[in-house]
């Protein structure tokens, strides 16, 4: 429930502010945009049981599904505010090969009934990464005089905490989910903390756009 609302929050708000946002954030929107659409989607098939995996609803993959989009569409985001440290060609060279890596782990090295862990973890060190060049840019460059007023600030706190909080829980989801399903379940508590925090960011850097 709490990730279902904390996403609309930032979903609303970046649709009325839309004509405001530049470029940067309007690729960042089209990735709330899509989170939301996934969220729709997840709770329809876990409502009427449409993927099911060993007698049980079965969302995972949808989760291979969507690591691969997350990534896509936030790799275009930090490939254009990153494009003065890093070359633009390097970055969609990283994304491709991201994508195909996500292709042949579910084909062939994983079942797509499975959370897939290790690609989410790569995919969280990558984006922790793009946001801390983020931020060595912001201080090399020192051309913000007030950073509480900058949009790309609160966005790019928000993929910092958020997957850099959310990485570990990444890797060892599958041996938590093995070890107990009841400790999952108190773990997901941490997972919806961050999610909610995540998005509470992100639509206060929407709301700032352009005031």
């Amino acid at each position: 429930m709490y990730n279902w609302v904390s996403i609309l929050i930032p979903f609303f708000i970046g649709i009325y502010r839309y004509k405001h946002l530049d470029k940067s954030l309007r690729l960042f929107l089209y990735f709330v945009i899509y989170g939301t659409a996934n969220e729709i989607v997840s709770r329809i098939v876990i409502q009427y049981g449409l993927i099911t995996y060993d007698g049980e609803t079965n969302t995972q993959p949808l989760s291979h599904l969507y690591l691969m989009l997350e990534f896509l569409l936030l790799g275009f985001f930090y490939s254009h505010v990153l494009k003065d440290i890093i070359n633009k060609r390097l970055m969609i060279i990283l994304i491709i090969s991201f994508e195909v890596y996500c292709i042949i782990n579910t084909l062939f090295l994983q079942s797509v009934f499975l959370y897939p862990a290790v690609p989410l973890a790569l995919s969280r060190i990558f984006l922790v990464g793009f946001s801390l060049l983020f931020f060595y840019k912001i201080m090399t460059e020192a051309r913000i005089l007030k950073l509480w007023k900058e949009p790309l600030i609160f966005l790019n706190l928000a993929v910092l905490i958020y997957y850099s909080g959310i990485l570990f829980y990444s890797l060892l989801f599958n041996l938590i989910l093995d070890y107990s399903r009841e400790f999952a379940k108190i773990t997901n508590y941490y997972y919806a903390g961050l999610n909610t925090l995540f998005y509470v960011l992100v639509a206060i850097g929407f709301w700032k756009s352009d005031r």
